[in-house]
């Protein structure tokens, strides 16, 4: 089972990745194949979903959009910084005190 992940950019309903193609670009909604279909000139068939006025089209755009950026895992937090390996290579700390490795080559 699919899980719908994109939003036609002309009927508004939710589709899978597989059912919807992006003629126009990663950065404009993508649209069905039945929609994508309708606009290159290939006679509509009946799918059974009703057809959303624009502004239903442009509601559900903006609700996906919003959904998607809450989705978004934040970024990971800074690694601490661990200047042992500086102070080792510097001299400035004994062999003894960074895991027993010697600085005799």
């Amino acid at each position: 089972m699919a899980v719908s992940e994109y939003v036609c950019g002309r009927c508004g309903h939710e589709f899978c990745p597989e059912c919807v193609v992006f003629p126009f670009g990663l950065k404009k909604p993508p649209l069905c194949i039945s929609c994508a279909l309708e606009a290159g000139g290939v006679s509509r068939q009946h799918t059974g979903r009703p057809r959303l006025t624009e502004r239903q089209v442009k509601d559900r755009l903006a609700e996906h959009r919003a959904r998607a950026a809450l989705a978004r895992p934040s970024p990971p937090p800074p690694a601490p910084v661990d200047d042992a390996e500086e102070r080792w290579l510097d001299g400035s700390e004994r062999a003894e005190d960074v895991g027993g490795w010697s600085k005799k080559f």
